[in-house]
């Protein structure tokens, strides 16, 4: 138990440790599905000292708002060990992977953020279910994919769907962000350095 609990945190690092060199557009997709599959064997539910324990800190928001009523927060921060640092006892941690999930109303949005071991924003994806941003009358659905190397954006992929198709739609590929896409973009850069400070406000007090 103890030598697979080991492997598997060497495999979550390995994967994820590199964000420090030159991320390209696979490099990323790949330490994103480790981070996916990490997050999901890893829950609050696998509480044993063993293989399956997972490393997070889970932040919950209860508030009742003006029109939408109920709105219920709630954020994932997934972390792992410097490695760098072999001689201290309790190793400096980074943020690698976090999840985002939130209501207005009965429509949910679901954030995730990947980062680079430096703390800069490697990945961004975001469902919107709510976003009307073609110029016509009828809200769609949105899925945004942001990749980074070093901080800048290397591809932009956004889909679409309205809500009686079943599949979403490529609506943009490209290197740079359209107009029409730059506020839902800046909002989730935003959303991302407000995770990555609330990390490390919370490592200051519980760390």
């Amino acid at each position: 138990m103890f030598k697979y609990r080991i492997l598997a945190l060497l495999l979550f690092a390995s994967n994820l440790y590199i964000g420090l060199a030159q991320n390209t557009v696979e490099s990323i997709r790949k330490r994103y599905a480790d981070a996916k599959e990490y997050a999901r064997t890893h829950t609050g539910s696998n509480l044993d000292d063993g293989a399956d324990f997972g490393q997070f800190y889970h932040m919950e928001a209860r508030q009742w708002l003006p029109a939408t009523g109920g709105h219920i927060e709630n954020v994932y921060m997934y972390y792992d060990e410097d490695y760098v640092a072999d001689s201290v006892i309790y190793k400096p941690h980074y943020l690698v992977f976090a999840t985002k999930r939130f209501n207005f109303a009965a429509r949910e949005y679901f954030q995730e953020f990947l980062y680079d071991a430096d703390g800069k924003i490697a990945f961004i994806y975001a469902y919107d279910p709510m976003t009307e941003l073609e110029g016509d009358e009828n809200d769609k659905q949105y899925e945004f994919r942001f990749y980074f190397s070093k901080g800048h954006l290397i591809k932009a992929l956004v889909k679409r769907k309205n809500y009686d198709e079943k599949e979403f739609l490529q609506a943009y590929s490209g290197t740079t962000i359209p107009a029409k896409y730059k506020s839902s973009y800046y909002d989730l850069l935003s959303a991302s350095e407000s995770i990555l400070q609330l990390f490390k406000d919370i490592e200051k007090e519980a760390y």
